[in-house]
């Protein structure tokens, strides 16, 4: 009777032993499996990888083109407000997560408006074969990393295929916006938008522009035309501003909006044009500078040196501008 349990015991020791190598063995084979399909994906899985990525810059995408670029004769600015967060950036017109947004920003439409900045700016240079457009903003958030706004809004449009005109001729110049569109990657405020954006097109064409139009929000209107273009001597009769709100379904509220922009912009403006003595202007561009960058524009814009470091209170005089001969 020992001897038979005894042989039983073996029996049942040497069974497990032997599930336990073979289930070893199978979780071996299936994890080198499944590594190997990932080294060495089928055809089918290869392209359910690629469409799962988000590739931002196709086969097919414009280069950008210098010699249409320098030729250009008017300016389109598109003011940025955020940087990318994500490299998924197929929803980035609803999805508040592809972008940094502060707390007072989220809940509020940011990513609707943000699009349709990119997308008007995309259709007015369309419609204007001789501008330049320029997406500008600088590396405005320490969490982010060393992202600038103005590259995050060209990469939204190259992920969400926003370059092409849909009433254009495809050999037209008006569906050739990809190829003459450029980042202004130094401004920290909506004024330096304005400014830097002027000598990013000096950079480009060799000449200061003719005519300048500008998208952002709505209840900024009066910063951009009563403030900055008087700021800087820009005639009013050469400058076009487009405000795009995000929708009203978003919980977007316009009212809360105008009252901030009061108090937190067009006041302090008011008082100092050109942002250089004002404690909260200068605090706001301190900390939308956290990598300590400095514009090139005094060497690339010599012409504008007196205005770069212009302070007031008076407004420069136009005598000392290059606009100051324009004709409408």
């Amino acid at each position: 009777m020992k001897e038979h349990l005894k042989n039983r015991n073996n029996l049942a020791y040497k069974t497990y032993i032997f599930l336990s190598i073979a289930v070893i063995v199978l979780v071996y084979i299936v994890i080198s499996a499944t590594q190997l399909s990932i080294l060495f994906p089928s055809n089918e899985e290869h392209a359910a990888l690629r469409s799962r990525t988000n590739i931002w810059v196709k086969s097919d995408a414009q280069a950008f083109n210098p010699e249409i670029s320098s030729r250009a004769k008017n300016l389109v600015i598109v003011a940025g407000h955020s940087v990318i967060i994500s490299g998924h950036l197929h929803d980035a017109d609803h999805d508040e997560e592809d972008w940094y947004l502060l707390d007072y920003q989220k809940g509020q439409g940011l990513p609707q408006a943000i699009v349709s900045h990119i997308k008007k700016g995309i259709i007015l240079a369309a419609e204007d074969p001789a501008s330049l457009l320029v997406f500008s903003g600088g590396m405005t958030r320490s969490k982010t990393g060393p992202i600038n706004e103005g590259e995050s809004y060209f990469r939204v449009a190259d992920a969400l295929e926003l370059w092409e005109h849909p009433l254009s001729d495809a050999s037209s110049l008006s569906n050739t916006v990809r190829s003459r569109t450029v980042i202004e990657e130094f401004a920290t405020d909506s004024f330096q938008n304005f400014l830097f954006s002027i000598c990013r097109f000096k950079e480009m064409t060799g000449s200061y522009p003719q005519r300048i139009s500008i998208v952002s929000f709505s209840f900024k209107r009066h910063r951009f035309e009563q403030m900055h273009a008087k700021a800087l001597r820009w005639p009013t009769e050469l400058f076009d501003y487009i405000g795009i709100d995000p929708p009203k379904n978003t919980g977007f509220d316009l009212e809360r909006s105008t009252a901030g922009e009061l108090v937190n912009s067009a006041r302090p403006f008011e008082n100092d044009p050109y942002g250089c003595n004002s404690p909260v202007l200068q605090q706001k561009r301190m900390e939308r500078n956290p990598y300590h960058r400095t514009p090139p524009y005094e060497l690339t814009c010599p012409e504008l040196k007196s205005l770069l470091h212009w302070c007031g209170p008076d407004l420069i005089s136009i005598s000392e501008l290059p606009w100051g001969e324009i004709k409408a």
